[in-house]
């Protein structure tokens, strides 16, 4: 169920972000096994559209990782995922200061299709056994 934003500059052709992005979903993937219905957005960035410290077009431009993901996942599986994403992210851009936020979110602040998941009692046995 993750769903992140990806902010990077511009300039990665297809195949690296592709390579990318499925290095990311593995990892979140293993992290986050159920459902499978993870989402990354590339969100990319030139130079004087980025002001980092004040300084706008300042290079290089630090990339950023924003993930929504599920409550209920340890820290040690965590930490293994951020490793393998910032590893993901240094071959396929190299830049320093790699940035991630995990938005931790229960099942009765997110909604699929309209419908509360904490409402499917179905879902939240199988979300519980699959963090377990």
């Amino acid at each position: 169920m993750p769903v992140s934003y990806l902010d990077v500059p511009t300039g990665a052709d297809l195949e690296t972000k592709r390579e990318l992005v499925h290095a990311m979903y593995v990892a979140l993937k293993e992290a986050y096994p159920f459902p499978d219905d993870t989402r990354i957005f590339i969100r990319e960035w030139p130079p004087e559209s980025v002001s980092q410290n004040g300084l706008l077009g300042s290079e290089p431009i630090r990339p950023a990782f924003v993930a929504h993901v599920p409550q209920g996942v340890g820290r040690d599986v965590k930490r293994i995922m951020l490793e393998k994403l910032n590893a993901a992210m240094d071959k396929a851009y190299g830049l320093p200061w790699f940035i991630t936020f995990l938005h931790e979110h229960s099942l009765d602040v997110v909604a699929v299709d309209g419908v509360v998941l904490a409402d499917d009692q179905q879902r939240v046995e199988d979300q519980h056994a699959a963090y377990s």
